[in-house]
């Protein structure tokens, strides 16, 4: 499985290595629900606060009426305030945000507005259902992603948000022997970060995979790597071949000035 063309944020090998992506812990989670139960009672008194003003001010309503107004309003900052935040901030909310942790789909790609939606819907089960709270306690500490039950509906899973994490260290990837012509013709400038990360991780761990899924990875990053770049790699050009040459070409591009040791597949 892995991320859309453009979206090399994550991949899964075919051996289910996972590369760069950390799944956040029951603690790190509970740490950030807790910031985000917090968050979403001040926004709820404020807006309970404008509401019951609006009201006042517009004359006599009864009871009945404040309490269904109350109780949607409560229902949409429950609802509203996940699908909202992941949306607006790429999978992170205030309590994922000051923890470090996001929200990504089980391949690693950015979640879309549907992830969100279905995350949303399943928390209303996994934090507000009786025993409130365990029933998500229970789903993360009992599936091998850590997924609740919001994670399970939309195939997401809460990572540690790569951003946020250490440096990793410096290692200046060389042009392979005799392709030093067809590197310096290649135009890295649409790369990101995101996936020099991804190419990165892939080519510091190709000696933990068999060849057939070195070879399988290889060849799915340097499509979606092509595709990014709009470049057609010739098939005379091994796939990893083609991400030496472009990830070196990033580096040289992006710091001409910082050269730290070479790299050695064989070390």
């Amino acid at each position: 499985m892995s991320a859309g063309v453009g979206d090399l944020e994550g991949i899964i090998t075919p051996e289910a290595v996972v590369l760069e992506l950390e799944t956040a812990g029951i603690a790190s989670r509970l740490f950030s629900g807790a910031i985000d139960a917090l968050a979403q009672a001040g926004l709820y008194l404020v807006l309970a606060l404008v509401v019951l003003l609006a009201m006042n001010t517009g004359g006599n309503v009864s009871g009945q009426v404040q309490q269904a107004v109350f109780g949607i309003l409560l229902f949409v900052v429950i609802f509203g305030y996940p699908l909202l935040s992941e949306m607006l901030s790429r999978g992170r909310t205030l309590g994922k945000a000051a923890i470090g942790l996001r929200v990504v789909t089980i391949e690693g790609a950015p979640i879309r507005f549907r992830h969100a939606a279905l995350r949303a819907m399943g928390g209303l089960v996994d934090k507000w259902v009786p025993p409130g709270g365990l029933v998500g306690i229970f789903f993360v500490l009992g599936t091998p992603n850590r997924q609740r039950i919001g994670d399970l509906l939309a195939g997401t899973i809460v990572i540690r948000d790569p951003n946020r994490t250490a440096l990793p260290a410096g290692i200046w990837f060389p042009v392979p022997h005799g392709f030093e012509a067809y590197a310096a013709a290649i135009d890295p400038t649409a790369f990101t970060v995101d996936q020099y990360t991804v190419v990165r991780s892939f080519l510091l761990r190709i000696r933990e995979l068999t060849p057939q899924a070195r070879y399988s990875v290889a060849l799915d990053l340097a499509d979606r790597t092509a595709a990014t770049l709009r470049h057609e790699r010739p098939p005379q050009v091994h796939p990893e071949t083609f991400l030496l040459c472009v990830i070196a070409r990033y580096q040289r591009r992006s710091f001409p000035q910082y050269q730290p040791p070479a790299w050695n597949p064989q070390r």
